[in-house]
C-alpha cells in the first residue's frame, strides 16, 4: 500500500504548548503538528504532508529553507522536529494554497481545484517518499522483472487509528502479535512462475552483492523453493529485513549481515497478484521449515494492553509511549544498551488488520 504523503485533511483539535506565545499544536488525523498560534481553527481543511515526504523546490515552500532543505537531495525533507519540548510530525498548509502549489509544481495556471477530505495529493503534487540510502558495495546488474508481491509499507498508527484500533480494543491478546521493527533495508526472495529472484526494496539483482550474498548464507533457498513447489504446487516468497554492518548504522550491533523474515507469501500459480500472505502460525512454521530467522516477536507477558481505555486517541498516545521503551538490546546481545528500537508492527494473526508504531524518541535521535 502506497502512503498518502500529501492529502486533504481536517484540523481535528488545537492544543496549547506550555510557555509558548506564538505557536500551538494542531492535530491532523492522530499527528501533532506545530503551527503559528491562531492560524487554524478546528474543522479547517488543510493540506497535510507526512514525515518522509520530499517536496519540490518551488517558491511556495521557501519558508522551509531553514528547517527542511536538503542540499544533497535538492528537495525539502519533512522530518520529526521538536519545538519548545513539543514533537511536531508533518507539515500543515492552508487549503487556499493548494492552487498556488499545484500551479508552481506543474507549471500551469489552473484557477481552481476540486477537493474532498481524505483526497490523496501525492501524485498530483509530485511528492516523493524519502528512502534512506543503502550503500555497501556495488549492487551489479539489475533484472527487469515485475514485482509480483506487494511492497512493504505498513501504515503508521497516526494515520489509521480510527480504522484499526477498534478491532484490537475488542480482541483478546492471543488474537494478535507484535514484532520488532528492525532498522535495516528490505530484502525479498522468492519463486515466481518463471524465475527465482533476490531483490531489495525496488529492484531484483543478478550479480553478487550484499543482498544475494547474505541470502545464500541460509543455504540453497532456490533449490528448496523449487523442491517445495514440485511437492506441494505452491510458490513461496519471503520478505525480510537485511541488517548488519554498513546498513543504517548497524543499530542491532550485528557482527555480520543477517536477514530476518517478516512476511511469507504463497501462490498456486506464481503469477502477478496471486500471492496471499500467510497467517501468523503458518508464517512461523514456514520460517522454521526453511531454516530462516524471523523478526523478534514480543512475548505474551510484555504485550500492550488494548483494554486499558476505550478512547482511541488515548490508545494512540499510550502506544507511542509503549514503543519508546522497547530496546534492541532485549533481542540482540551486542546492541547498545540505550538503543531504542525503531518501533513495533502490530498484526492480527489472520493478517486482516495491521499497523506500525514508530518510536518518536528513535526518530528524534536520528532514525529515518
Amino acid at each position: 500500500m502506497s502512503r498518502k504523503l500529501a492529502s486533504i485533511q481536517k484540523i481535528k483539535a488545537i492544543k496549547p504548548i506550555e510557555g509558548a506565545d506564538r505557536i500551538e499544536i494542531v492535530q491532523v488525523l492522530n499527528w501533532d503538528c506545530v503551527a503559528q498560534k491562531g492560524e487554524y481553527q478546528v474543522g479547517d481543511m488543510v493540506i497535510y504532508f507526512e514525515i518522509d515526504s520530499l517536496l519540490p523546490d518551488i517558491p511556495a515552500f521557501t519558508f522551509l529553507k531553514g528547517s527542511s532543505w536538503s542540499q544533497k537531495l535538492n528537495k525539502y525533507k519533512i522530518s520529526t522536529h521538536k519545538f519548545r519540548g513539543q514533537i511536531s510530525q508533518g507539515l500543515v498548509i492552508p487549503i487556499h494554497k493548494l492552487r498556488e502549489i499545484y500551479n508552481q509544481i506543474n507549471d500551469t495556471s489552473f484557477s481552481s481545484i476540486d477537493y474532498d477530505e481524505g483526497d490523496d495529493l501525492t501524485e498530483l503534487l509530485k511528492i516523493e517518499k524519502y528512502e534512506p540510502p543503502v550503500s555497501n558495495g556495488p549492487l551489479g546488474e539489475i533484472i527487469n522483472h515485475e514485482w509480483y508481491v506487494p511492497k512493504t509499507d505498513e501504515e503508521r498508527i497516526q494515520v489509521c487509528a480510527q480504522d484499526v484500533l477498534p478491532e484490537y480494543m475488542k480482541s483478546e491478546r492471543g488474537d494478535w502479535y507484535a514484532s520488532v521493527k528492525l532498522d535495516g533495508t528490505s530484502c525479498t526472495v522468492g519463486l515466481f512462475e518463471d524465475a527465482f529472484l533476490i531483490g531489495g526494496r525496488n529492484q531484483w539483482y543478478k550479480d553478487e552483492n550484499m543482498y544475494t550474498t547474505t541470502v545464500k548464507k541460509y543455504g540453497d533457498i532456490e533449490k528448496h523453493l523449487r523442491d517445495y513447489q514440485k511437492l506441494t504446487g505452491k510458490y513461496i516468497v519471503f520478505q525480510g529485513e537485511l541488517c548488519g554492518p554498513g546498513i543504517q548504522s548497524n543499530r542491532l550491533g550485528l557482527k555480520e549481515k543477517e536477514w530476518f523474515i517478516f512476511n511469507v507469501w504463497v501462490s498456486d500459480t506464481g503469477k502477478m497478484d496471486s500471492y496471499k500472505k500467510l497467517d501468523f502460525l503458518r508464517f512461523l512454521n514456514m520460517c522454521n521449515d526453511f531454516g530462516l530467522p524471523h523478526v523478534p516477536i514480543i512475548p505474551v507477558g510484555a504485550k500492550f494492553d488494548f483494554k486499558t481505555t476505550t478512547n482511541i486517541d488515548e490508545t494512540v498516545e499510550m502506544l507511542l509511549k509503549y514503543v519508546d521503551g522497547i530496546k534492541y538490546r532485549t533481542f540482540f546481545d551486542d546492541a547498545s544498551p540505550n538503543q531504542i528500537a525503531e518501533g513495533l508492527v502490530f498484526r492480527k494473526n489472520d493478517m486482516t488488520y495491521s499497523f506500525k508504531v514508530v518510536s518518536n524518541k528513535f526518530l528524534l535521535k536520528g532514525g529515518e
